[in-house]
């Protein structure tokens, strides 16, 4: 079986919205899809292209975030080339919708709301969030790093035995 399947080259972590229902903070608010799983004719073009972006980020050791790519790195990386999905004929909203929906293997995942917003976050120069008591927190891109660390490492652990439970139920064929 291939290894790939198991442990991929990378995953493009797709942020959801924060949902009503949460527990100690915590809700399901995203979904990570492995793209060199993904063959491209079961998408669009815009979608094919999110894939192919999150699978170079993956790959670049200089401007990639590493493993996990966020759909607003492809996003913000996009924009430093002075473009945006536009140019690509995209909308990345029913890009979003579409890679949800597509008939791949899927992982929900459960983050807290700072994570979430980060997870979210496509600006040039960070996200602030703002607390209740009216602290205001910059986001640095260390806190961002961290977050994207923390999310690979929940996905080498996470990925391996959902993929192998796929393919022990039949729903997945290693090849």
């Amino acid at each position: 079986m291939s290894n790939k399947l198991l442990a991929p080259d990378g995953w493009l972590v797709l942020g959801l919205p924060w949902p009503e229902q949460t527990q100690d903070g915590w809700g399901e608010c995203a979904v990570a899809i492995a793209p060199t799983m993904i063959p491209r004719h079961l998408v669009s073009k815009g979608a094919g292209i999110a894939l192919d972006l999150a699978t170079g980020l993956a790959r670049d050791p200089n401007d990639g975030p590493g493993k996990a790519v966020f759909f607003s790195d492809v996003t913000l990386w996009l924009d430093k080339q002075g473009k945006d999905w536009a140019d690509f004929g995209a909308d990345y909203e029913a890009v979003i919708d579409e890679l949800v929906k597509a008939p791949v293997p899927q992982l929900y995942m459960t983050l807290v709301q700072k994570a979430h917003a980060i997870l979210c976050d496509a600006s040039r120069d960070g996200v602030r969030l703002y607390y209740p008591g009216g602290d205001v927190e910059h986001v640095t891109p260390q806190v961002s790093a961290d977050v994207h660390a923390a999310i690979t490492t929940s996905l080498e652990r996470d990925w391996p035995p959902y993929i192998q439970g796929l393919i022990d139920r039949g729903a997945l064929h290693a090849q």
